[in-house]
Parts: structure tokens; sequence; C-alpha cells
């Protein structure tokens, strides 16, 4: 009896580990017929600032769903060769107040060198005005077209964060007086922070090959991230400070107690892009390569519980953020979407460590069944041999 309950709660822990059920999913199309929407934010009021990645225009969608025709501001000159151009926006926590609009735009000097900037504009209504530099970096060699990073985002902290890819110079990722191939986090007017991880630096963390996307899960101060692999090795990272990722000392799990290993290594590689928390402990991230959108179920230390398709596009995912209510909005080439939460695809997902147990304890509770018939058949014996001794 004891047998039988134990396996109904072990059946019961299995069940909820490989819990698929995403119920109906709605996703619905926001605009189409875009222009390349690599990233977009959100105001208070309503509106939705996106960049268009190779027109440098930083366009509005009204409360009602409609585009301005006019851009917000329109960024030039803008190099947007491959994986350059007009790559990532932000707003400032206090835009209800100050307006401020921060984008991440790369430009090419007159050496051919690739720059990484950051300028903030002020919104006057729906026209950018007064356009201040905010940051700069510089490619370490010329005509680098790839591994720009250009994804911001503002932490709770007040702090704003960067991506900077390594400008397709794989060892600048390890050299710690460059800014490439790094995730940065500054203050608002671009200064270094004074608790930075590294005296008089912007560098936050390193080893970062590249990275199209990054959010803050709230539940529990985590930092996670995307990194797009070469030929293998795409990568779920979580981003500590002062942490370093490997890139390019080793390309997937590096098993080296200098380095974080990823949380994810993904093979065959799929260009992971945005992620959004949605809820704690869960993200959703697209994937260019295929069109996947995927959620992804973490414990409470950061183990993976399950990776679940929940969507397939019909171009390559952008950007993926989470929007007013409870709406995940998501892009592609020439669309933004919506898809409705919660998706749940592993509604009370059981911690690997409980399954864990659960194998333990049915062994157990085995080995005790199977002790206790073997001592009981052995007393029925005895007694019989004693009983049969007596009639002697």
């Amino acid at each position: 009896m004891v047998l039988l309950v134990l396996f109904s709660i072990s059946t019961a822990i299995f069940a909820q580990a490989h819990a698929t059920s995403i119920g109906p999913a709605t996703v619905n199309a926001v605009l189409t017929g875009l222009n390349f929407p690599v990233s977009l934010k959100f105001a208070p009021d309503g509106r939705i600032f996106y960049n268009e990645k190779d027109t440098g225009n930083i366009r509005i969608i009204q409360p009602n769903g409609t585009l301005l025709p006019a851009p917000f501001a329109t960024v030039n000159p803008v190099f947007n060769t491959g994986e350059a151009g007009l790559l990532g926006i932000a707003l400032d926590p206090s835009f209800a107040s100050n307006n401020y609009v921060y984008v991440y735009y790369t430009y090419r000097d007159s050496g051919s060198f690739t720059h990484g900037h950051i300028v903030r504009y002020t919104a006057n209504g729906n026209t950018g005005t007064s356009p201040r530099d905010i940051f700069d970096v510089t490619s370490s060699a010329p005509n680098t077209v790839y591994h720009n990073g250009g994804y911001i985002k503002f932490g709770p902290d007040g702090k704003l964060y960067a991506m900077v890819g390594e400008f397709h110079q794989g060892q600048q990722a390890q050299n710690q007086t460059s800014m490439t191939g790094k995730m940065l986090r500054m203050n608002s007017d671009g200064s270094v922070p004074s608790d930075n991880p590294f005296p008089a630096s912007l560098d936050y963390a390193l080893g970062i090959r590249n990275s199209f996307g990054f959010d803050f899960d709230s539940s529990n101060n985590r930092l996670i991230a995307t990194m797009a692999g070469p030929n293998s090795d795409d990568k779920i990272l979580i981003i500590v400070k002062g942490g370093n990722y490997g890139w390019p000392t080793c390309t997937g799990i590096c098993n080296d107690p200098r380095f974080i290993d990823p949380i994810v290594d993904i093979n065959p590689i799929v260009t992971p892009t945005g992620i959004a928390a949605v809820a704690p402990n869960s993200y959703i991230f697209g994937e260019y390569n295929n069109g996947h959108l995927v959620q992804l179920q973490l414990n409470t230390t950061g183990s993976v519980l399950s990776m679940t398709d929940l969507y397939v596009a019909s171009g390559g995912i952008l950007a993926v953020e989470l929007g007013p209510n409870n709406k995940l909005y998501f892009t592609t080439p020439d669309t933004i979407y919506t898809y409705n939460l919660p998706a749940r695809p592993v509604q009370n997902a059981a911690d690997p460590s409980l399954v864990i147990l659960a194998i333990i304890v049915i062994i157990a509770a085995a080995l005790l069944v199977v002790y206790t018939a073997l001592h009981y058949q052995r007393k029925r014996l005895q007694t019989s041999q004693e009983i049969g001794t007596k009639n002697v």
C-alpha cells in the first residue's frame, strides 16, 4: 500500500516535470509591411517607440494602434550593412517627466572603423529634439560589419545597460582595456557608476561574442541574456557583476573556473535574439534562424526545468519584449506581433531535485517492501520447520 502511494506521488511529479499544456495561444499582428523593426519599448502613455534598423528612423505607434507617418527622429548617418544599423532603444525610467529616449546605432568614420554610439533625444510630443551624445565605442579593426551588439535597457537600479559585441575581433572580448565584447553599465549621462566592478570602467561583464537581447527578472534580481555562437553553441547566460563568459577562449561549455558557463548551450545554432522575463524564473526568447518563440523555465537556482516551443513565425524573430496588459510583443523583419500571456507551457514544473528525491524514495520503498516480504517468508518457513519438528 505504501509503495502504491509513493508511485502515485512520483507519477504526479514526473507529469509536472514534462507538462507542455500551453492552452490556446493568441497571436495577433499589430502592424505589417514594416521596415525591419529591430527593437521596441513602451511609453507610460501607451505609445510604442521602435527602431527601423536600416533607415535610421525611430517610429511611434499611437495608443490606438496606428503608426504615425512622420518618424520621431532619423539618425543620420547610420551604417546599416549586415548586423549594423539603428539597433537599440530605451526610455528613461523618468520618461513621464523628462521625455528622454535613448538609441544605440552604428556609423563609420573616415578610417572605416565602425562605431557603436548612444544618443539621447528629448520627446517634444511625437518629435525627437535636442540630440545629445551619451556614449561611443570604436571597433579595433576597420571594415567590420558583424557583432555590433546594440541592445540597451535600463535596469531596476536606474542604470543604463548596453550590449556591445566584439565587432568580429574575438580577442577583444577578453581585453579589459576595451569596451567591445562586453556588457556595459553606465549612468544615464554615460558616466561610470561608482559601484561598477572594474574601477573607472563601464565594463560590467566580459567574454561576450555578441548578444541581441537581455532582460531583468525582478523576482530574483537575475539578469538573463542571449548570446549568438559561431557555427555552434548559441547560449543563454545569467549575467553577474564582473563575470567572464569565456569567448573566445572557449566556445561551448568551458568547464574552466575562470569562466561562467551558460545555463543553456544550444546546438545546432538557432541565433537567439530578444528575451523577456514574463514571470518569476520564466523567460521567452526568439530565434532568428527558424522563427521559433521559445519559453525557458528555470528553478530558483538557475537550473533549467524545460524549454518549450510556443509559436513559429513566418520570419526570423528579432525583438521580444513584455508589454502592457500582459501581452508579449515580438517582431520579425516586417511585422510586430502580440502573444497573449500567460503562456504557461510548464505549469507548476517540478524542480529536478524533487524528481531525484522521488526516485530515491521509490527505490528505498521498494527495497523495504522486498525486505519485509523476504523477512515474513523466512519467519513463516522457520515457524513451519518448528511445527514439523514438534510433530516428529
